[in-house]
């Protein structure tokens, strides 16, 4: 026989915690996670302390308590009661623990709401940061901190001192235990630059830095290796250079002028020096192209085949070049070439009879030669040799 399933009570709240200096409000919702409807009621072991509605029957009910102590009540500042709410149904039952803690100082704020503890001041601040940077080194702060018996006391005096008040908030956060100390990373390590024949003009790059929070954070730019054709658009990055996803980009330029070799890296690190895992590093490279390059699209070929002479060119300029084999089972379908920026010069392997029957007859497993390249732009010219094998593959 078939059984609808029964209701199974489900609550989204571990605890209710009450700080406060007078009333105080807030919210919890039973829903049902099994089957038919759920229905109970909700008790208050607390005093001053009343659940609406205390009776619900539905599959989620949004249940609001109240805490309003009044004359009658006893309550007096700094008193603390752990206690818990019962909730009761056909669903289960549960137990919610309840933190009273009635607090002897509350802070007025700009916008009308009071704060009773130190973590409505961190929510606080995440909205209204430049109002608690204000609240933060006035004296009523400083008495609430001590009726509320803060621990760090001495370190807050130093703090409150501090003109940079950004830093000494979130310093103060941190040392609260609200939130972690803010890191910055550069997620892509490694930035290659190809530095073109004859270029002159500086060469502009970026890169990314993240911070882990929008908490506070200041560092020096530094280059390891002080390389002088590396220039940063900034020396220092502080917290107002990052946007609402909390990063930056940092602007760089390279000097051709001052590349002294083909071949010239730099690393970048936040702070410093690199942290053991270089998530604070990025490393910037600088290479000269070489004006010319000839290669070969194969590393060897058959007696009777086709290939193609690469050439690369990196001169700004056209080129006209000249291929030239002394052997004669080498052909190009002509003399010169025209070469823009990158081409491919065709070839042809092909032995004639007299050639094929000397590779036969003496068992020749391969030959090889030299193709002659030379290229000619402007009043210069250049001259390569590319070594050719071919064979019985």
């Amino acid at each position: 026989m078939f059984e609808y399933p029964l209701p199974v009570l489900a609550v989204d709240a571990e605890r209710i915690l009450i700080e406060t200096k007078g009333r105080s409000e807030g919210y919890l919702t039973v829903k049902n996670s099994g089957g038919q409807t759920l229905s109970g009621r909700i008790v208050s072991r607390a005093r001053s302390l009343a659940f609406t509605p205390s009776e619900f029957a539905g599959n989620e009910t949004r249940i609001k308590y109240v805490f309003d102590p009044g004359p009658s009540d006893g309550w007096k500042p700094g008193d603390v009661l752990e206690t818990f709410a019962i909730i009761s149904s056909n669903g289960g039952e549960r137990k919610i623990p309840v933190t009273i803690r009635l607090t002897q100082m509350a802070l007025a704020t700009q916008e009308g709401p009071c704060i009773v503890n130190l973590s409505e001041f961190y929510e606080y601040a995440q909205t209204s940061a430049a109002n608690a940077k204000k609240l933060f080194v006035e004296s009523d702060f400083y008495m609430f901190l001590l009726s509320a018996g803060y621990p760090f006391m001495e370190a807050y005096e130093i703090l409150h001192t501090d003109f940079n008040r950004e830093r000494a908030l979130d310093s103060f956060f941190i040392l609260s235990g609200f939130k972690p100390k803010t890191e910055m990373h550069i997620p892509i390590k490694r930035l290659r630059f190809a530095i073109k024949h004859g270029e002159t003009e500086p060469i502009q790059g970026s890169f990314i830095v993240q911070k882990t929070d929008s908490g506070y954070y200041e560092t020096p730019l530094t280059k390891l290796t002080r390389a002088p054709w590396l220039k940063l658009s900034v020396e220092r990055l502080i917290s107002s250079d990052f946007n609402e996803a909390n990063a930056t980009i940092v602007k760089f330029a390279i000097d051709p002028a001052r590349v002294p070799g083909a071949y010239e890296r730099e690393r970048v690190a936040l702070g410093q020096e690199p942290n053991k895992d270089d998530s604070n590093v990025v490393e910037i490279i600088a290479r000269r192209q070489k004006p010319l390059a000839f290669k070969l699209d194969r590393e060897a070929y058959r007696f009777e085949d086709k290939g193609t002479v690469e050439v690369i060119n990196n001169t700004g300029e056209d080129l006209i070049v000249e291929p030239f084999c002394q052997e004669p089972y080498v052909k190009f379908a002509a003399k010169q070439y025209i070469v823009e920026e990158r081409s491919g010069i065709p070839f042809e392997i092909r032995l004639g009879a007299f050639m094929a029957a000397q590779v036969v007859f003496r068992k020749i497993p391969y030959l090889k030669t030299t193709i002659e390249l030379k290229a000619y732009w402007k009043k210069s010219a250049v001259k390569r040799n590319v070594p050719l094998t071919v064979g019985k593959w």
